[in-house]
């Protein structure tokens, strides 16, 4: 008969298994797994689709891959911003650089029309990075109905039905090799932080999506070959994100060589920066009383910060 010592033995084996796991996968991931993003280079030219590609994540995104040999195709609001963005990265090598303008807030988009330029290039990579959402005092109830549509349009239902536009073309481009769909996430859509509940929502809802097209194009019949990935993110330093760099706030262009180096890494969630995921682990730990206090005191001063900014 098993003594008290062997049972608290193998409680203590059951709790700790997990845990070493996660830490192996932790160490492979962000210290020793070689970047793997040529493998999407499997046509000349093979392209790169970048939603919110005007500044911030987004432009440093496509300049990272660009400099790794991609073509790109860029998504941005205001046209003047995008050619700016496209003739400097043009400016740097001989690829092709297009772009299309379309508000992502908006309702009533043709999305087979606006994908309809750009339908015998090789997609092989897409980055579903719009999105956003102001820091504002008002409750729910005190902001309009049009404004908290705006934040599930542009969070949610725009990436949601250009995926939806894309996937037979980029199922087509799986043939030749291997195709990756990103949908830029956030550690909001976990944490659920006080006045960005709608943000936090579209974002568990990008979650939900891309593990269930990444199930539908992996195991429901001829697996495709095309794969999703949800990035969780944590604050990271842009025009919309006026804060200082920091360990854990890196600069755009940190957080985009990130977020390539982790590429294809088989993982359907993961923070693309290695404090981010430390973070999330905390978070994780701490238990949701201590986290949404410790958010709501957060959320409170870098409200108060960006006011005095604007």
């Amino acid at each position: 008969m098993a003594s008290l010592t062997e049972y608290l033995a193998l409680v203590a084996v059951a709790f700790l298994a997990p845990q070493l796991y996660r830490f192996i996968n932790f160490i492979w991931l962000y210290f020793l797994r070689p970047c793997t993003v040529h493998e999407y280079l499997h046509t000349s030219p093979s392209y790169a689709l970048i939603t919110g590609a005007s500044d911030g994540i987004g432009k440093a995104l496509a300049q990272e891959l660009y400099d790794r040999g991609f073509s790109l195709i860029l998504h941005g609001r205001n046209e003047e911003k995008m050619r700016k963005v496209c003739d400097q990265i043009r400016r740097q090598g001989s690829r092709n650089v297009h772009y299309f303008i379309a508000d992502a807030s908006a309702e009533g988009h043709d999305f087979a029309k606006m994908m309809e330029p750009f339908k015998d290039l090789h997609i092989t990579l897409v980055v579903h990075n719009v999105g956003s959402s102001e820091l504002r005092w008002e409750k729910t109830d005190g902001l309009s109905e049009e404004y908290l549509l705006d934040i599930v349009r542009r969070n949610a239902l725009f990436p949601m039905l250009l995926t939806r536009v894309l996937l037979p073309k980029l199922r087509a481009a799986a043939k030749s090799g291997p195709v990756l769909v990103q949908f830029i996430g956030s550690q909001a859509g976990d944490i659920s932080p006080p006045r960005l509940g709608l943000y936090a929502g579209s974002k568990s809802f990008l979650k939900a999506l891309a593990r269930s097209l990444d199930t539908d194009e992996l195991v429901w019949e001829t697996p495709s070959g095309v794969r999703f990935e949800y990035l969780l993110v944590g604050q990271v330093q842009s025009n919309s994100m006026q804060i200082s760099t920091s360990i854990g706030t890196p600069s755009s262009e940190r957080f985009a060589k990130a977020i390539v180096a982790r590429m294809g890494c088989g993982w359907r969630k993961y923070a693309p920066y290695m404090p981010h995921a430390v973070m999330q682990w905390s978070m994780e730990a701490m238990g949701e009383n201590v986290v949404d206090m410790f958010t709501a005191q957060a959320i409170g001063e870098l409200t108060k910060k960006l006011e005095k900014k604007a």
